[in-house]
């Protein structure tokens, strides 16, 4: 909602004097794209109508005053919407909140704030606890916050842990029996839901102690003995691999399925290697991640919840896609020593993340071979006086990036010369780059957007979108950056 802040006070005059003008209009008169001022118009409708009756709607409502934190991208995928839609049923909301300040109806259905059920007599406090599980219920007119009520039950915060909470309030009337005045006084109801922080110790120890167990059993490769150490640093950067990935080639223009994938794979690691065989150097870098795989949780569907194109199942996609990854750095150990940096997308958020710990358990007894999955939307490498930001490049702005370098890392960057200091995305399939200026800083920062092996799907084929085919290497000099580009392109 942030974008449209500034201009909603603009839209909302415009809307008053024309309430019938439509998006398309309203979008030239603001300079602004039509799904933005679908918004606005959805949030000027929120202020003068207050809330809809739309089911939809009505879950995001819930489930937005239930966790006031949350923003679009944490509703579509609790509720398994799109983004935007959940970033329309919010405007509406947005809106909503300002009807109800000028006292007008919240619609067909009472805001909860309102008129929940009706209390007891005097205060109550129901206080459920559970193994797990702790709901407390407060209705009177004392207690009026969360602070308030956890004091007031005598919570241990050191045991148990908020995972939600909701306050409302309402007006109670009584007739005065001498004067026959009205009278009105304020009630509260706060809910809070708590569960013991114990299950997520005993969960992190668990963890930890499979990760010990995983390493016991890893394998023990003989360390590789090497004439020379080298010099510099090769980037192998594989993005949007899609591994599991559905194209029909009749449709789309091009076949595309695991086997095809695992071939693609392949071929550009063995064509980068020979073509930067004369380099030598003294470590390969190796991202993985950057939607490696096409869907995420049990469906098939991205992190956020969208339908895609599958041919495998998940659990078929997971296991396949970790042993290719194994076997590619393997490959890639036997020229020089490789660090590999886990770079979660927008596909697969979780997934990402497990096969970084996979990777991790299978190499922690590999001579020459280091895995970083810490979980840090951005990643970054330092080399000498160069350093790389990695992120997916689905959730920053662009522009923000050499500042989010430069305060992120700043002995790095302090240590880094202007020609060292590149951010390489993925996500957006083609091949661009940009040349960025921190606000506080003269030295420019080089975005490289990678581009990807993956060919169009179904929708992005129906949509007329189009990007050559490729994967790329990078030879990292230590002192002056990136001297040398190798390109693979898929037959």
């Amino acid at each position: 909602m942030k974008p449209s802040e500034d201009i909603y006070p603009k839209a909302r005059e415009i809307l008053r004097g024309e309430p019938t003008m439509g998006k398309k209009r309203l979008a030239v008169k603001l300079g602004v794209k039509t799904p933005t001022s679908r918004r606005l118009m959805e949030r000027f409708r929120g202020e003068t109508q207050g809330h809809n009756n739309d089911p939809v709607y009505q879950r995001v409502r819930k489930l937005k005053e239930a966790q006031p934190d949350w923003g679009a991208g944490r509703i579509s995928q609790e509720l398994n919407i799109s983004e935007d839609h959940a970033k329309l049923h919010l405007a509406r909301w947005i809106g909503a909140q300002g009807f109800q300040s000028k006292g007008g109806t919240a619609g067909a259905e009472p805001m909860a704030s309102a008129a929940p059920e009706a209390p007891n007599a005097g205060s109550t406090l129901q206080d459920a606890v559970g193994q797990t599980t702790r709901d407390l219920c407060y209705r009177g007119s004392q207690i009026k916050t969360l602070e308030d009520l956890l004091r007031h039950a005598e919570v241990d915060t050191s045991v148990w842990q908020v995972e939600r909470w909701v306050a409302n309030k309402w007006d109670v009337g009584a007739r005065n029996p001498a004067t026959g005045e009205i009278l009105t006084a304020p009630l509260f109801q706060v809910k809070v839901w708590l569960h013991r922080k114990i299950v997520e110790n005993s969960l992190k120890e668990f963890t930890e102690a499979l990760k010990e167990e995983f390493k016991k059993d890893a394998p023990t490769r003989p360390a590789i003995r090497r004439a020379s150490p080298g010099q510099g640093m090769l980037e192998i950067a594989l993005m949007d691999l899609h591994f599991g990935k559905l194209c029909w080639g009749e449709e789309c223009g091009r076949d595309y399925n695991p086997e095809i994938a695992k071939g693609m794979f392949w071929d550009a690691i063995e064509d980068l290697l020979a073509k930067s065989a004369g380099l030598k150097p003294e470590k390969i870098l190796f991202p993985v991640g950057n939607d490696f795989y096409h869907t995420d949780i049990l469906g098939r569907t991205t992190t956020a919840g969208t339908p895609v194109d599958s041919s495998i199942v998940w659990k078929q996609a997971f296991v396949q896609g970790w042993r290719l990854l194994a076997q590619g750095i393997e490959r890639l150990r036997a020229v020089a020593p490789v660090d590999v940096v886990v770079v979660n997308g927008n596909h697969d958020v979780q997934t990402a993340f497990h096969v970084g710990e996979v990777l991790w358990a299978n190499f922690c007894r590999t001579e020459g071979v280091t895995v970083d999955n810490s979980p840090t939307q951005r990643k970054y490498v330092a080399f000498h006086k160069c350093l790389l930001g990695l992120t997916h490049g689905s959730e920053e702005k662009h522009s923000n990036l050499p500042m989010l370098m430069a305060t992120e890392r700043q002995d790095d960057w302090a240590k880094s010369t202007p020609a060292g200091r590149e951010y390489h995305i993925g996500h957006f399939h083609h091949k661009k780059s940009l040349k960025l200026l921190p606000a506080e800083d003269v030295s420019g920062v080089l975005i490289r957007v990678i581009p990807s092996l993956t060919p169009l799907d179904a929708w992005h084929s129906s949509k007329g979108y189009g990007s050559k085919l490729a994967a790329e290497a990078y030879y990292w000099d230590p002192e002056c950056g990136v001297t040398a580009t190798l390109t693979h392109s898929p037959g």
